[in-house]
């Protein structure tokens, strides 16, 4: 090896050069300065991907709620008062446990509405309960099902049409807007009575299907007014297609529920372990499609604020089982507000990270639950810990029940 000194003697001289020692002390101060930077870096970068993770969270968390919240407000909408007949179909006719563990959506089918002033079973704008059973893991255990009843509620956009029926008898004809949102052919409706909101039609047909456009939208002779006294509404339900099973209900239903996918690449790998997906259930006859909408989320609950007394205030905060013995009608003239808290983390793992408790308030008036978050983690393990964990909290005021 071979090395230049410098020549002090000279200072015009050519052989100036850096010794030994000058080397190794700027190298030792260039290795210093790197692996500063290279810390300030990873930090940056580790914080940067919490951010763009809470982001993320956050806009999923907007998005899936104001979904949620819409079908709140239009619970009840286009749904019949009055029934001629006691309902026996099945809305839903999905197995126990199947959406959600710990619950049978078959609970919550108009046929098995158990309250003693409601003979005729007339369908409940909203109901909830909570899971139970040895089916349900200790995590999954008291988180809140929300089931939602209104012709709104269906993903197509015939579900999202009304219009009304003019003249009587065979001269009945179909309103019509000149727009978009007229009725066309094969979307299948339901009538009420505009006065009693009383569902036309018998139990073995309840609907019909918009004929094409040469009838001159012809109305099924059941569903023509009598008289001109007798004004009758529609509203659209769904689209027939040829493969279409017959509409067993007068309605569309919802089911809001938390459930873990059981294949974990369904969910980000940023999610705690045993957190679940918020899925929105749609029925269509008597199958079900669940699309999920907001991921990460350990629990759920709903409180409903009540008029008991009908004078116009809030005297009862009820949880999620409080409607279930009130009829439809009940609901309707009591039912004030819904609040839904739905307990998700903010983001991914942050190892530089300590959330401060274990037990989260999920509801509010004492109701709802205190969850603890050790549920969700094998034994010991304070993984929790590293998980920004936040509760949304949805307040809404039914609009249609």
């Amino acid at each position: 090896m071979k090395f230049v000194f410098r020549n002090y003697n000279s200072a015009t001289s050519g052989n100036d050069g850096f010794t030994l020692i000058e080397l190794v002390v700027v190298m030792g101060i260039f290795i210093v300065v790197i692996m500063i930077s290279a810390g300030a870096f990873e930090k940056i970068t580790s914080h940067s991907a919490q951010q763009i993770k809470s982001a993320d969270s956050n806009i999923q968390g907007i998005i899936g709620l104001e979904i949620m919240r819409s079908d709140l407000e239009h619970a009840g909408y286009g749904l019949p008062y009055v029934l001629d007949f006691v309902p026996a179909y099945d809305d839903s006719e999905v197995a126990d446990n199947y959406l959600a563990k710990g619950i049978n959506p078959a609970d919550f089918n108009d046929k098995n509405i158990t309250a003693a002033v409601d003979a005729n079973k007339v369908p409940k704008a909203v109901q909830s309960a909570k899971a139970s059973g040895s089916a349900a893991a200790s995590y999954e255990l008291d988180r809140d099902y929300l089931v939602i009843k209104s012709t709104f509620a269906g993903m197509n956009s015939v579900a999202k049409k009304w219009s009304y029926i003019e003249g009587t008898g065979a001269t009945s004809t179909i309103k019509l807007w000149g727009s978009a949102d007229d009725f066309v052919e094969n979307d299948e409706v339901i009538v009420l009575n505009a006065r009693t909101k009383a569902l036309i039609g018998t139990s073995a047909k309840f609907s019909f299907t918009i004929p094409n456009v040469a009838s001159s939208y012809a109305i099924d002779a059941v569903f023509q007014p009598p008289s001109v006294t007798d004004n009758y509404l529609i509203y659209g339900i769904r689209t027939v297609t040829s493969t279409s099973t017959v509409l067993k209900f007068p309605y569309n239903r919802v089911d809001y529920y938390v459930k873990r996918p059981s294949t974990d690449s369904n969910i980000s790998t940023r999610c705690a372990p045993n957190t679940g997906l918020l899925y929105k259930a749609v029925y269509t006859g008597g199958g079900v499609t669940s699309y999920p909408l907001l991921d990460c989320i350990a629990d759920m609950q709903v409180i409903y604020s009540l008029d008991t007394n009908e004078d116009g205030g809030v005297d009862l905060h009820g949880n999620e089982d409080v409607l279930s013995l009130l009829s439809a009608e009940q609901i309707r003239k009591q039912l004030k507000e819904i609040r839904v808290y739905v307990l998700a983390h903010d983001g991914q793992k942050d190892n530089n990270f300590n959330y401060p408790t274990s037990l989260v308030t999920v509801g509010e008036f004492g109701l709802g639950r205190v969850y603890d978050l050790t549920t969700l983690f094998p034994t010991s393990s304070t993984e929790w810990k590293k998980f920004r964990w936040k509760v949304y909290s949805l307040v809404v005021v039914p609009k249609n029940i």
